[in-house]
C-alpha cells in the first residue's frame, strides 16, 4: 500500500529502536489519548513484539508509516477494536518524527488504511478519538473527511487538567464519495 510519498509496511522487531524516542517525547505524547510515560527500550521492544503478534492474529492491524524516498520509518497507523459483526473499528495515527508533521503524510497513510479497512476487511465505519487539545489532529481529521460525532467530556486527565475527547468517524459510503472511489 503506497501513495506518492508514503507506504505502509508490517512492523519489524527492531522498530522499537525508532519508536522508543517518540514514546519518550512528552510533548508529542501529551497530544495522544494514551498515557504519556517514559519507556525503556526493552518496554518498547515488548510492545512492538506484542503489536506484531496481534497483527498476525487479526486482533489489530498496526503498520509502520515510511517515506518512499528513503524508507525512513516516521510513524505508526493502526486499526484496533476490529468488530467484524458490526463492521466497525478504531483508527489511530502517529507521526513521531516531528519534521514530518503537518505535511499531510498522516492523511496519505490514513487514505491507505481506510481503503484497506473498507475494501479488504469489509468495515463500514472507522472511528477515531482525538484529544481536544490536539488541534492539529482535529483539523487533519476534518480535512480528511471525518464527521464529528460528539464529545466525551473531561475524559482524559493530563498535566493536572481534565480534557475532552472528540469522537469522529467516517462511513464507507462517505469515504467512497469523498475520494471518488465508486
Amino acid at each position: 500500500m503506497e501513495t506518492t510519498r508514503v507506504y505502509l509496511r508490517a512492523l519489524e522487531p527492531d522498530d522499537y529502536l525508532v519508536s522508543c524516542k517518540w514514546r519518550n517525547d512528552r510533548e508529542l505524547m501529551n497530544g495522544t489519548i494514551g498515557i504519556p510515560r517514559f519507556v525503556s527500550k526493552e518496554t518498547e521492544r515488548k510492545w512492538v513484539l506484542k503489536a506484531i503478534e496481534e497483527h498476525e492474529t487479526g486482533k489489530a492491524i498496526r503498520l509502520a508509516i515510511c517515506l518512499k524516498e528513503n524508507h525512513q520509518h516516521i510513524g505508526y497507523i493502526y486499526l484496533e477494536s476490529i468488530d467484524h459483526q458490526n463492521k466497525s473499528c478504531v483508527i489511530g495515527t502517529l507521526i513521531g518524527e516531528r519534521k514530518f508533521q503537518k505535511q499531510g503524510l498522516a492523511s496519505e497513510a490514513r487514505y491507505l488504511i481506510f481503503k484497506y479497512a473498507f475494501f479488504e476487511l469489509g468495515m463500514n465505519r472507522v472511528h477515531a478519538r482525538i484529544l481536544s487539545i490536539n488541534e492539529a489532529s482535529r483539523r487533519s481529521a476534518e480535512q480528511f473527511g471525518y464527521v464529528y460525532e460528539g464529545t466525551l467530556r473531561k475524559a482524559i486527565y493530563r498535566n493536572g487538567e481534565f480534557h475532552d475527547v472528540l469522537l469522529f468517524s467516517m462511513l464507507r459510503d462517505e469515504f467512497l464519495d469523498k475520494y471518488n472511489l465508486r
